[in-house]
């Protein structure tokens, strides 16, 4: 038993100071992030228009969303719809599993939110949805540790409609939990604006809700800096979660980290978040953060 006991030691020491190491393995797949394909991407959304909630704009922006997936090789059986109301308005978020090889029941999610407001929104949030899509791109046949979720939000602007009913409705049933999420890594406006230096991005620390995840969220934002340092060009400075789709995990005591843009644009919201405004380099570099904090935190074949 006592020699049981030190061999799982052992094991979970190994496991979490090889988190906390630069993975040349990893690096070979975040140097497969194409910047082609987020300039195309960010260019297809912005056609799109305005995703308002609930507009047919917002659905076709989902079923957009569904045939990238598809293309990149992902199954029908690994898509669910999201659907969920607000008074009148309906809409719906969409979910992508990728199943994990040793903890296929306890997920890390990576979200962020599709739907926009009075302009096409390629920043807040066209930015975070095409670096998502290049993650799931990648790691579509790569064995992980722990299960992903790759999450798109709908009704995000107007106060966080699905993340809080997908939190709510679909990972606890009353008061009991039936998704079990290690953490939640969000994107959200990570496109800067064009002309200005970006050499730096936030991550986003919880530091008020729920005490009792807030130690574990610290954790989490400190090594996300580590892997923004390992896998990207930027820099890192700590910011306070808040305003966006975490939150709703944040209630419920789930961990929760982030990204947000350092230098913040004036232009979500308005009809000039568009790609001619967005630092397309930007996106690219982030993306690799991204790429690279997602293999740690769920545990990627090395």
């Amino acid at each position: 038993m006592k020699k049981l006991i030190i061999t799982i030691f052992f094991i979970f020491l190994a496991n979490s100071i090889s988190s906390q190491v630069f993975v040349q393995k990893y690096q070979g797949r975040v140097d497969q992030i194409s910047k082609d394909n987020i300039t195309k991407n960010l260019r297809e959304f912005e056609k799109l228009g305005v995703k308002t909630t609930g507009s047919p704009e917002n659905e076709n922006a989902l079923k957009w969303l569904k045939d990238k997936y598809l293309a990149y090789g992902y199954s029908d059986d690994q898509m669910m719809e999201d659907p969920f109301s607000v008074g009148r308005t309906n809409s719906k978020n969409l979910i992508i599993t990728k199943k994990g090889t040793i903890y296929p029941d306890k997920y890390v999610i990576i979200c962020g939110h599709f739907d926009s407001i009075n302009g096409p929104g390629v920043n807040d949030n066209g930015s975070g949805t095409t670096i998502i899509l290049e993650a799931a791109r990648i790691m579509k046949d790569i064995p992980t540790d722990y299960s992903i979720k790759f999450i798109h939000f709908s009704g995000e602007e107007q106060g966080l409609w699905g993340s809080r009913h997908y939190v709510n409705d679909v990972v606890f049933n009353g008061k009991e939990r039936k998704i079990d999420i290690k953490m939640v890594f969000n994107l959200d406006q990570v496109g800067g604006k064009k002309g200005m230096f970006n050499d730096t991005v936030f991550c986003d620390e919880d530091q008020g809700g729920t005490s009792k995840n807030n130690a574990a969220s610290t954790q989490a934002t400190k090594d996300l800096m580590k892997y923004v340092a390992f896998y990207s060009p930027l820099k890192a400075a700590v910011d306070p979660a808040e305003h966006s789709d975490y939150i709703s995990f944040e209630k419920k005591g789930d961990v929760i980290t982030g990204f947000f843009e350092y230098l913040r644009s004036e232009l979500p919201h308005t009809k000039d978040d568009t790609f001619a405004n967005t630092d397309i380099q930007y996106i690219f570099n982030i993306g690799k953060a991204s790429l690279g904090a997602l293999q740690h935190f769920a545990g990627a074949g090395k």
